[in-house]
């Protein structure tokens, strides 16, 4: 399992490092960060979206990535 870090804590400027995801219903998940050397907990919501659905991957898929010219 790799280690997923996050924005810096505001007290001690640490890099806060993620403890724990939590899905919550209707498409959401909490994710909380823990810094390493003040023990605080940092908790951010994000919204889950489907890949196949979202707009970015549509293009994508449709064939408008293309190499540079």
């Amino acid at each position: 399992m790799s280690t997923v870090y996050g924005p810096p804590c505001p007290k001690s400027k640490a890099i806060e490092v993620l403890a724990r995801i939590t899905l919550v219903p209707y498409g959401f998940e909490i994710r909380s960060f823990k810094c390493p050397e003040c023990g605080r907990i940092h908790q951010s919501g994000t919204s889950l979206v489907d890949p196949m659905k979202c707009i970015k991957t549509a293009g994508w898929l449709r064939g408008e990535l293309r190499a540079p010219t």
